[in-house]
């Protein structure tokens, strides 16, 4: 859920262009749309990057946003979903004709909007993290430089780095139109 709120977040920040008084920069968002799709959310100590399982169209300047079935994700498809995301009563009740209800309000109005829902609920997400943590470094258990994979307890991994790299050095690894990057058998 929180991975999907951070993408309507970021799409509602892209569609209004608004620019930040530098003094309030902590970081920077990059998009990079090829034969991959995936927004770079880029720190001092930390990168971390998940898919972005959108259509970009960019018309003078202007981003436009598209689900796979060709339905505009604008600034209002963004509130709607952040509002189920963030309802008490839809996503904690009991009973599941809530949740239906409260799609099926926003259905009557915008008819892609279920698709869209269970697409994004559905979507593979593909974290991974460039860390830098000088905090709960640990030798060869938590290296100083390392790769987080995913981000559940059940299922992260780490893989340790000999040392720092770059936000270019991640998007480069992850992209599909680049040489693959090999790991050394080296300890």
């Amino acid at each position: 859920m929180q991975v999907i709120a951070l993408l309507m977040k970021t799409i509602k920040h892209m569609l209004v262009n608004y620019r930040l008084d530098n003094q309030l920069i902590k970081g920077k968002i990059v998009l990079k749309v090829s034969k991959m799709s995936r927004l770079f959310f880029i720190s001092q100590d930390k990168v971390f990057s998940i898919n972005f399982p959108f259509f970009v169209s960019d018309t003078n300047n202007e981003l436009s946003f598209y689900s796979n079935d060709g339905h505009e994700v604008d600034s209002k498809v963004t509130s709607d979903v952040l509002s189920i995301l963030t309802s008490d009563t839809v996503l904690n009740s009991g009973d599941v004709i809530a949740f239906a209800d409260f799609i099926c309000d926003i259905a009557d109005y915008n008819t892609g909007f279920w698709s869209l829902l269970r697409g994004l609920l559905l979507f593979e997400d593909g974290y991974i993290r460039y860390d830098y943590d000088e905090k709960y470094e640990n030798g060869f258990r938590h290296p100083l430089n390392h790769l987080d994979i995913f981000y559940g307890s059940g299922s992260t991994f780490k893989i340790g780095l000999r040392r720092s790299i770059t936000q270019d050095h991640l998007m480069d690894l992850l992209d599909l139109e680049t040489d693959c990057h090999f790991f050394e058998n080296v300890r």
